[in-house]
């Protein structure tokens, strides 16, 4: 039998790979992933029938995950929130809100 001694360098050359890949995959798909690792701003398209700002809200919904809720006036008067998710497989929610006639 051919039994190879592991060197040390070797072993933490491997056990160093698989901690970069686990911190990148915990990582990976959040909102601010590039923001974390110094390499600019994460940027949010606004909708296209925004006008102005009402507010905007973080919370953090049952997984952990950071739920971004914006409120806006659309072009048309109206009044709209919708919310961002980090994960890219979330669904994302929008709500219209009007007065009662």
């Amino acid at each position: 039998m051919n039994s190879k001694k592991i060197d040390i360098k070797d072993f933490l050359l491997g056990f160093l790979t698989c901690l970069c890949l686990l911190l990148l995959s915990s990582i990976s798909g959040c909102g601010r992933t590039l923001s974390r690792l110094g390499l600019g701003d994460q940027k949010l398209n606004l909708p296209k029938d925004f006008k102005s700002m009402v507010s905007v809200s973080l919370h953090k919904d049952s997984t952990g995950d950071t739920v971004k809720d914006l409120t806006y006036e659309t072009l048309d008067g109206k009044f709209r929130s919708v919310e961002y998710r980090d994960k890219i497989w979330h669904l994302e929610g929008g709500i219209t809100w009007e007065q009662e006639k």
